[in-house]
């Protein structure tokens, strides 16, 4: 109605006054549409005659008005299903199915398949949507295992709504309203730093501190408890976990305490489950970890608990790389970042590159710490020592490490060590000291070591906190996705990009066809022309043997659609794209791996995007609806796009591999060659050499199929006769 109230001023035009006949009452009234006239309208905006997904219906009903139910069934079971699934548990849609969908769109009176239906059909949400609702909900069965087994959706100095110094250019401040925002994203571990109020008698603060040097504001530990206890579990009733970087004195770290209790109650636990004790029996190290399940509706804590001598100040992790010593080649705004954090004073590098001690816990705090209990790491010992050792501890441990970790780790060969005790313990990661503007790591390779705790900037939009958001969409966004199998085997070590276990490279074929209701979103940044670009999160390519040592490297390979724009702006809602088919071959990483769409207008700024995780996407013409950059539904601007998603095949390997596929229609065609060969002269009616064809893969990374211009049918010359021709050319010759 809005978009209708804005542009029926061009009643003259002959597609609003179509929208205006079926709008029979005052638009500014609160009009009920029902779903046929919704699709009507859609029909009338989008230029339906002549459009592109009139083509596909064109070819569906074999250039007739209307198509057969047949006839759409066929269609759909070849086009629309994805063929990786087991039929046998994946039922391919049936002609009763379809028939009971239209009966319950009110379309039971139709015998047959009109250009509305088909329309309704492909913009439904049973149907037509890019990601299988059935794949995304929340799977009970999937949480009962040990909480270390999971992926953690969690946030690095929650509080901190933008830069984390005052003195860098921009906005800096403490917000409670940010734990509210991050819980009711889905987060489940959020980051407490507390300091000692000014005055003795009040409550602790939090702050990014020393507030003296760092200039940011302080807030009330009892607001933000109160704030968190009030959306703790409105998403989900998974459990929270409160990273707590304790700056306190004794007596504060008592009230501290206290305010737990008080605010939070019986959703503390304060002490370890009956069947988990908070020591390992054996002395192999080996904690058993309560599930999800069993921590529903708790908030645990995480900090030091009372069994360490108090430890010297040290770095931000013993286990972190020094910024100026390391040979990580930095990104252009990454370098941009560390010019600007070398301009800061010394005092202040000082404040930020060191962490200043921890007070040891008292008593009070070290009773209600339990399954979280921060390791801290040896001074004077390698990563790798402390990683083993960490992995050995016979305590329900986490260990928190900068994002230069794991790239330390490759760099040295023990990346093992961290697999290791992923698979053992729980290990938090958090963004470099010198990111004073908040911007965010690419959290991909610390998913692919195991670590379950990846904590990001949630304030900052970026292409890397986008794929942290599509990372937990799954399982019902509930904040835990289950790590795969061979992430969660011990037996199993992960060598990237040369053996990754228990998994089938796909090949990924995407077109992009159409956009859709783009200049709805926002006529300033959307100005007539529109670029697609596709990109593929995988296996980071850097993880080589060849090169460990440069994370900033794009991790995928992007290629650019270009555009072309039919119509202008103010008359239609349809963007059509020049056809190309993009393949991305041999992706490895089917359950960790993501491709992104972003929608750029002339100036090159991206106004639209989506991140779709791989093994939960549709086969076939399918609407993928897109998100601002701020991960906001910006509907009903979405794109047409065809997918198809099939199992990868060497040459070698191309024949089994055609026979495991479809076993069915690869008997019928070897069937089909005996037949020729009784009866060569004979005329085979209904034919097709490339009935059962299979895109080979040549190499990882994605290839352009260009467009295939479009042949008249001719009748295939018959087995015998073609034959006989090549005899007689041979012998000629």
């Amino acid at each position: 109605m809005r978009v209708y109230d804005k542009h029926k001023k061009n009643s003259t035009k002959t597609e609003w006054s179509a929208v205006g006949k079926l709008l029979t009452v005052n638009s500014q009234k609160n009009l009920e549409i029902d779903d046929q006239k919704l699709i009507k309208i859609i029909m009338i905006l989008t230029k339906f005659e002549g459009s592109r997904l009139e083509a596909i219906f064109r070819k569906i009903s074999e250039d007739e008005p209307v198509a057969t139910k047949l006839e759409f069934g066929e269609w759909l079971r070849k086009n629309q299903h994805d063929h990786r699934l087991n039929d046998a548990r994946f039922n391919q849609v049936s002609d009763r199915k379809i028939h009971k969908i239209l009966e319950t769109w009110q379309y039971s009176g139709d015998s047959a398949i009109t250009p509305q239906i088909f329309t309704h059909w492909m913009v439904s949400d049973e149907c037509g949507v890019a990601i299988s609702a059935q794949r995304m909900k929340l799977d009970v069965a999937s949480m009962r295992e040990p909480i270390n087994r999971y992926f953690i959706d969690s946030s690095h100095n929650t509080y901190c709504s933008g830069n984390q110094l005052v003195y860098a250019i921009g906005h800096c401040s403490a917000d409670v309203e940010m734990y509210r925002q991050a819980l009711l994203c889905g987060c489940r571990c959020v980051e407490l730093d507390v300091w000692d109020n000014r005055d003795k008698d009040g409550d602790p603060v939090i702050t990014h501190g020393p507030t003296a040097v760092m200039g940011m504001n302080e807030i009330c530990l009892r607001e933000v408890c109160e704030a968190i206890k009030e959306c703790a579990f409105k998403t989900t009733p998974y459990p929270l976990i409160l990273s707590i970087e304790n700056h306190l004195g004794r007596r504060q770290q008592e009230k501290m305490v206290q305010i737990f209790h008080h605010v939070f109650g019986d959703l503390l636990l304060t002490g370890p489950l009956p069947d988990y004790p908070l020591y390992a029996r054996e002395a192999s190290g080996d904690v058993k970890y309560p599930s999800p399940e069993d921590l529903k509706f708790k908030i645990l804590i995480k900090a030091k608990k009372k069994r360490f001598e108090k430890q010297e100040s040290r770095s931000r992790e013993d286990s972190s790389i020094d910024l100026q010593g390391s040979s990580i080649d930095l990104t252009e705004d990454e370098a941009i970042e560390n010019e600007r954090f070398n301009e800061l004073t010394e005092e202040q590098k000082a404040a930020q590159m060191l962490q200043l001690p921890e007070e040891s816990s008292c008593s009070e705090l070290s009773e209600i710490i339990n399954y979280m209990q921060a390791f801290e790491s040896s001074r004077g010992v390698s990563t790798a020592v402390n990683l083993e050792n960490a992995a050995q501890d016979t305590v329900p441990c986490i260990v928190s490490a900068d994002e230069n970790t794991v790239w330390n780790c490759l760099r040295g060969n023990s990346v093992e060590k961290v697999q290791n005790l992923n698979k053992s313990k729980i290990m938090r990661i958090y963004p470099k000291a010198s990111r004073i503007y908040s911007t965010n790591y690419n959290p991909m390779i610390h998913w692919l070591t195991g670590a379950q705790m990846v904590a990001l900037n949630i304030q900052t939009n970026c292409p890397n906190i986008q794929l942290n958001y599509a990372m937990f969409e799954r399982n019902g966004g509930c904040g835990f996705v289950r790590k795969p199998d061979w992430l969660r085997m011990r037996d199993v070590q992960l060598k990237p990009h040369l053996s990754i276990p228990f998994t089938i490279a796909y090949t990924v074929e995407v077109e992009i066809i159409a956009a859709y209701f783009l200049s709805a979103m926002d006529s300033e940044k959307y100005r007539r022309r529109s670029t697609v670009s596709v990109r593929l999160f995988d296996v980071p390519d850097q993880i080589s043997k060849e090169d460990i040592s440069s994370p900033s490297i794009s991790t995928s390979t992007k290629f650019e659609a270009s555009c072309r724009r039919r119509t202008r702006e103010e008359t239609s809602f349809v963007t059509n794209y020049e056809r190309h088919v993009y393949s991305f071959d041999k992706v490895m990483l089917n359950d960790l791996s993501f491709i992104q769409f972003n929608v750029h207008n002339e100036s090159g700024s991206v106004f639209a995007q989506r991140i779709l995780h791989i093994d939960t996407m549709n086969n076939g013409y399918r609407f993928v609806t897109l998100r601002t950059p701020s991960n906001q539904c910006a509907g009903p601007a979405c794109l047409l796009v065809r997918f198809d998603l099939f199992m990868h095949s060497d040459r070698k390997n191309l024949h089994d591999h055609k026979q495991m596929y479809n076993p069915h229609a690869f008997e019928k065609e070897s069937d089909k060659w005996e037949r020729r060969f009784s009866n060569p002269f004979a005329d085979l009616d209904g034919f097709d050499g490339n009935e059962f064809l299979l895109v080979e893969g040549t190499r990882r990374g994605s290839v352009e199929i260009p467009p295939t211009t479009p042949t008249t049918p001719t009748k295939p010359m018959s087995f015998g006769k073609e034959l006989l021709e090549k005899i007689a050319f041979w012998k000629k010759k």
